[in-house]
C-alpha cells in the first residue's frame, strides 16, 4: 500500500500519491488547468474578478454581493476540461440564455462549478449529469455573458453540492463554498508558472 499525502488547498481536502509518483489510477496529483486557450493561466488575488469582490446589486439578495468565484480570462468557444477524475453533478442557468453552468464532482472531495458555459455544449463532448469525466477531458466550451463578455467564472464547493450558491454582502459566507484561489493556483502548469 502507497502512502498518501494530504493537502488542504482552498479549504478543499485532496490527496495525492507519495513522493515515489506511483499511483493506481491515470489521476495527476495536481488539477488540470481549466481551460484550453492562448492566456498565460493567472489567478487573479484582487479587484473585480477576485474571490470576495463586491459585485452589484443582486435581486436575490436585494443588495450588494459578494463574488464567490474568481474570473479567468477566455473567449467564446475556448475548451473547458475536466480538472480532475469524477462526475457531472448538474448543469444550470447562469446569467442569461447564453451563458450556463456546469458542476463536477471530483473524486478527491471537491466540487468544480465551471460558469459562463456555452448552452449545451457539453452534448458535443458526450458529456451530460451523471457521465464519469477523466482529468484532461473537454467537458464543453465557454459561452457569453448578456454584456458581450467572455470569461470562465470558476467557483469550489464542498463535496455534495449540485447547485451554487449566493453570498449576499455583509452576510456570512455560504457554508458550502471554499476559496478557490489556492486550488486554481495549484493548477498553473509549472512551466507557465515560472514565466
Amino acid at each position: 500500500m502507497e502512502p498518501i499525502t494530504i493537502a488542504i488547498i482552498g479549504g478543499a481536502l485532496l490527496a495525492a500519491a507519495a513522493a515515489s509518483g506511483k499511483s493506481k489510477g491515470k489521476a495527476s496529483s495536481k488539477p488540470t488547468w481549466p481551460l484550453v486557450n492562448a492566456y498565460t493561466p493567472r489567478v487573479p488575488e484582487t479587484g473585480g474578478r477576485a474571490f470576495k469582490a463586491s459585485r452589484p446589486f443582486s435581486d436575490v439578495c436585494n443588495s450588494d454581493r459578494e463574488h464567490g468565484g474568481i474570473d479567468l480570462s477566455g473567449n467564446e468557444g475556448d475548451r473547458l476540461v475536466a480538472m480532475e477524475d469524477g462526475v457531472i453533478v448538474a448543469t444550470q442557468g447562469w446569467d442569461g440564455p447564453m451563458a450556463k453552468a456546469i458542476l463536477l464532482q471530483t473524486d478527491r472531495g471537491p466540487v468544480l462549478l465551471y460558469g459562463a458555459v456555452a448552452p449545451n455544449s457539453w452534448k458535443k463532448f458526450d458529456v451530460q449529469v451523471g457521465t464519469r469525466v477523466t482529468q484532461g477531458q473537454t467537458i464543453a466550451t465557454l459561452g457569453v455573458y448578456p454584456g458581450g463578455s467572455t470569461m470562465l467564472h470558476f467557483e469550489l464547493y464542498k463535496k455534495g453540492t449540485t447547485k451554487n450558491s449566493v453570498w449576499c454582502e455583509g452576510k456570512p459566507q455560504p457554508e458550502n463554498l471554499l476559496d478557490p484561489t489556492e486550488y486554481l493556483k495549484s493548477a498553473i502548469p509549472e512551466s507557465k508558472s515560472k514565466a
